[in-house]
């Protein structure tokens, strides 16, 4: 089965803007990146298969969470062992992420 990632999620009260950043890797050296402060999930898209990009989507969804409902308390080896968690929880299901929604780079403001 798979379950289209919207370019826009609700996490708490707040709208989550989910796009591509086609440098985030050459400018970050990062595969995602949370953005608090933009109520942003950056992800790279270049070379990424999808199970790549499922995992990094995921990193980057815990992380939101954490800062939503736990004022930060996980580390970035925590918030990597959710994520695998819930990928294998995903794969064990028979789910797959579908990115075809997203778009290569931000425009617009969140509705």
């Amino acid at each position: 089965m798979k379950i289209k990632v919207e370019p826009t999620l609700k996490i708490g009260a707040v709208r989550v803007l989910v796009f591509y950043e086609d440098k985030l890797l050459d400018n970050h050296g990062k595969y995602g990146q949370a953005r608090f402060a933009e109520c942003e999930i950056a992800l790279q898209n270049r070379d990424m298969a999808n199970d790549s990009k499922t995992q990094a989507f995921l990193h980057e969804v815990v992380h939101w969470l954490d800062h939503t409902y736990t004022s930060y308390s996980l580390d970035e080896k925590q918030t990597d062992a959710l994520a695998t968690g819930l990928h294998i929880l995903l794969d064990d299901l028979n789910v797959k992420l579908d990115f075809s929604e997203i778009k290569r780079n931000k425009k617009g403001d969140i509705k």
